[in-house]
């Protein structure tokens, strides 16, 4: 293993401690309550892990029969909206998130739009493609992708014949989902193509259709033959190419932003050593020195869906999620709509004039939520501020380690003080000590401002 990649061995002077956990529930998930990250801290690094690949097969019978009730009546699946929220769902309450966010990962990668496909169910049938395969071999997620109906709608190969070959599909499997631009001529293209005529769809499912499938003789990446599918999948995956380009995303999206090049190049042979599984890509990437470095610790800005979900699960907010994915769409992260074939470029490009006020309208949504019915949105103060502290030192101190664990920006501290004992326009820290509702207002309104600070919005 490389200087990167080396296994990290936490010590007494650099424990695997909560600001290290929650590094790691944040980028392997969605944030992580001060009760997660305790738990995480005491169950050690690899187990905590290991822990994030957890099939959890007792979770998944539960969101399917929920899913199946839904199905059968309940709700119009034909809504995009419905299908939107229901993933948000999933987010918000699993307890194994890293299924959810490679989910996520995934669905950037081979990005597909219902504006093209216009058919929710086909999205939802995608989605759940990508987390049933999504920490599995990148060869069956790819080859499960090039059958799946949505996929097929959308890069137009339900119509694809030995007649008519389109090259939509080809073209972005090897450009935007294997092996990048450079690694493949325009002869490769129209070869590709020519191998996955035939690839249709029947309603909700793949079919395959000899008569219209070109079975001649193909030269693909140097190699020649009666070449289908299949074949230029797997042509693709012992390309050299491949693991660099896949190692390069996954970097970007779970480690930092711009991965140096050694730190890729060592991805790339971590990846092509595991014969390009992702679960042992990702498990080794998570036990890394490199993932633990302060080169890396809240570098990433957060993208919508991270902020919004994270928001909520760390706080132990409850909202639904079809009134998340609304804001999400505000905010610049529409789920099943990515903007282009390239998916969301991320980063810089969540937080604009547009977007900004729509995360801190989400921020003062969560942060004022009081509901006084069982089923409108909750935040239950005294679960994140126990009601024994009542004095403002406590309580920043217990705000700083709940949204920051404990490293809550100098500057903010008299800010945050001063806010919390101030009624009106005077300040009255008597009344903050005495009176609960009054403090439990005034930790509302401190804890909305800390989560429309920039740095809250890093991950």
């Amino acid at each position: 293993m490389g200087a990167y990649l080396t296994p990290w061995v936490p010590s007494e002077s650099r424990p695997f401690d909560a600001r290290q956990a929650a590094h790691l529930l944040r980028r392997a998930g969605f944030g992580a309550s001060p009760q997660e990250i305790a738990a995480a801290v005491a169950q050690g690094l690899e187990a905590t892990v290991d822990a994030l690949f957890d099939r959890a097969d007792d979770e998944e019978a539960e969101f399917q029969q929920a899913f199946a009730a839904i199905e059968s009546g309940f709700v119009n699946l034909s809504d995009v909206g419905y299908v939107q929220g229901w993933w948000v769902h999933r987010m918000l309450r699993t307890r194994v998130p890293l299924k959810e966010k490679l989910a996520l990962f995934w669905h950037g990668h081979f990005a597909t739009s219902i504006h093209k496909v216009e058919d929710p169910y086909l999205m939802h049938r995608q989605i759940e493609t990508l987390r049933q395969l999504g920490a599995g071999s990148f060869r069956d997620l790819v080859l499960a992708v090039a059958k799946d109906p949505a996929m097929l709608v959308y890069l137009d190969g339900q119509s694809s014949t030995k007649e008519h070959p389109n090259e939509n599909f080809a073209r972005e499997l090897m450009e935007l989902f294997t092996c990048g631009i450079g690694h493949y001529t325009e002869q490769d293209v129209q070869a590709a193509a020519r191998a996955f005529t035939g690839w249709h769809r029947q309603g909700a499912e793949f079919v395959f259709e000899g008569e219209v499938h070109d079975g001649g003789r193909k030269e693909f990446l140097g190699q020649a033959g009666k070449f289908d599918g299949g074949d230029i999948v797997e042509l693709l995956m012992q390309q050299p190419a491949t693991p660099r380009f896949i190692a390069t995303k996954l970097l970007r999206f779970f480690v930092t932003p711009e991965p140096p090049d050694a730190l890729v190049d060592e991805a790339a042979q971590l990846l092509d050593r595991t014969q390009l599984n992702i679960k042992w890509f990702l498990r080794t990437l998570f036990l890394s020195e490199y993932f633990f470095s302060d080169t890396c610790y809240r570098r990433r800005i957060a993208s919508p869906v991270e902020f919004a979900v994270g928001t909520a699960r760390t706080l132990g907010v409850r909202i639904s999620g079809t009134e998340v994915k609304d804001y999400l769409s505000a905010m610049g992260q529409n789920l099943l709509a990515p903007p282009n074939v390239k998916g969301w470029d991320g980063e810089q490009k969540w937080i604009n004039s547009s977007t900004w006020p729509k995360r801190l309208d989400y921020a003062r949504l969560v942060a004022g939520a009081a509901s006084e019915t069982p089923f409108g949105n909750d935040l239950n103060i005294s679960a994140i501020v126990p009601d024994e502290m009542i004095t403002p030192p406590q309580v920043v101190e217990r705000l700083a380690e709940v949204l920051f664990q404990g490293e809550l920006p100098a500057e903010l501290k008299p800010k945050l003080l001063d806010l919390l004992v101030t009624f009106g326009e005077e300040r009255n820290p008597q009344v903050f000590r005495d009176d609960l509702g009054s403090r439990h207002d005034r930790i509302r309104a401190g804890i909305a401002a800390l989560l429309c600070t920039p740095e809250y919005h890093t991950c």
